[in-house]
């Protein structure tokens, strides 16, 4: 039988990804630690080695194919001594198209919900059509026939809808034969019933723009991945935790000075320290003296962490990503500088393992670039804090009671108030502020 090869979780937290692209042909021999196909995650694109040696026998699923769910066969190799033979027997039924399988495992977890009305003795919602159009076969493989009627609705969609009083019967259905799912009705683009569809106050809050723009003035742009992830991530983040944020004004004019000589010593290596540098190996710092800021939420505990884990955000096309520069405290400048600049040139090639972005403890964001002053940051779960950096500028302020012109940076910290109070907020930035304005201090 010939030897299936799935569509690899490349990260804890992925559920599907796009089959960029196939290295190898129908027929190619593999070797063991041959890369055979490029995946695209939300974050990166990441190379999928074959363990096997043998030839691959056919490509199930092409190049370019988006959402493909993880575990999903997407080729067979022959191994030994197989033939086209054991491909013409191979039974292909089970690797269902990628388009089916998103859908169906949205509509079984719909039949199985425990409060769904099929498990409950109240049919009050339920009619005929509801309890008949669907039909369950045991094989190998389970596999679901969803008879198509005239309106075909879910048991929870239907209740959804009267609880929400929609009007499921001008809803287009997205679930198997064009059956209306859960997320049908939830989705913004639901028809109202007649007595409050034409009232454009109560859509307020529906987010449904569609509604308010004539079609001839916009574009469409369909979400990529990394979008989705982010919109999904960030919502999720501002609606869990309850975030705070103080700022604080940095002197960066003795920073400046010795940062200038260093590069001049370090000019012959081709290295060139950046005041983000400092930052990251200040912020380090910090985190050894402040251990409380250190730490993460962990719903029925708090995790104190031993190292300074530290991720800054870089701008790729599309979206952000947050790569991490890991055991920052035992660094310096130097190793610091060279490993953040590999980190982002590999960012923006898309070319990050998981390994590079996915936990860490602390992160920074800095829109100095852009001649932004101060900015707040959403924290990054599951952190419980990061820093936000503007632009160091000519600044007037008040030295020795007379006026003066310093360079001045803003930086603000937000975070988690669940793992960090106010105090100890201030007191890790009050930490930051004595070692960007005196960096010998990170020499200790």
């Amino acid at each position: 039988m010939p030897l299936e090869l799935f569509m690899p979780a490349l990260s804890p937290t992925m559920e599907d990804g796009t089959l960029a692209k196939w290295l190898k042909n129908e027929g190619d021999i593999i070797k063991s630690g041959d890369v055979i196909a490029e995946i695209e995650t939300d974050k990166a694109t990441m190379e999928f080695e074959s363990i096997d040696d043998g030839i691959l026998g056919k490509i199930l699923i092409p190049s370019g194919t988006e959402n493909v769910l993880v575990n999903t066969v997407i080729a067979l190799m022959l191994t030994d001594e197989e033939t086209q033979e054991d491909l013409d027997n191979y039974n292909t039924k089970s690797n269902k198209s990628i388009s089916s399988i998103k859908q169906d495992t949205e509509t079984l977890k719909e039949f199985s919900d425990p409060d769904s009305d099929l498990n409950k003795d109240n049919k009050s919602l339920d009619d005929s059509d509801d309890n008949q159009d669907i039909s369950i076969e045991s094989n190998s493989n389970i596999s679901k026939k969803i008879h198509k009627e005239k309106i075909t609705i879910s048991p929870l969609a239907k209740r959804l809808a009267i609880e929400k009083n929609i009007d499921y019967k001008t809803i287009t259905g997205t679930g198997p034969y064009g059956r209306i799912i859960k997320k049908d009705i939830i989705n913004p683009t639901a028809k109202l019933n007649d007595d409050i569809k034409n009232d454009k106050s109560n859509l307020s809050s529906s987010n449904d723009a569609v509604d308010y723009y004539n079609p001839k003035n916009y574009d469409v742009l369909p979400l990529t991945k990394m979008r989705e992830i982010i919109a999904s991530r960030l919502t999720k983040t501002i609606s869990e935790i309850p975030q705070y944020s103080i700022n604080i004004d940095c002197s960066v004019s003795s920073l400046n000075k010795i940062r200038a000589r260093m590069n001049q010593e370090l000019s012959n290596q081709d290295i060139k320290l950046s005041i983000n540098d400092f930052i990251v190996k200040a912020s380090s710092k910090c985190l050894l003296e402040v251990p409380e800021v250190n730490s993460s939420w962990a719903g029925n505990s708090i995790l104190k962490h031993h190292t300074a884990d530290i991720g800054f955000a870089v701008a790729i096309e599309g979206g952000l990503i947050t790569p991490i520069i890991r055991n920052v405290e035992i660094k310096g400048l130097k190793e610091i500088s060279v490993e953040s600049k590999i980190l982002i040139n590999t960012a923006k090639e898309r070319k990050l393992k998981s390994s590079d972005y996915e936990g860490g403890n602390f992160s920074i964001s800095s829109l100095a670039s852009y001649g932004i002053k101060s900015f707040n940051s959403i924290v990054n779960q599951p952190q419980s804090s990061i820093l936000s950096v503007g632009i160091a500028e000519e600044r007037p302020v008040i030295i020795n009671g007379a006026l003066a012109i310093d360079n001045v940076m803003t930086v603000t910290l937000t975070s988690d108030h669940r793992v960090i109070d106010g105090a100890v907020a201030a007191k890790f930035i009050s930490y930051f502020k004595q070692l960007i304005e005196d960096p010998s201090l990170l020499l200790l």
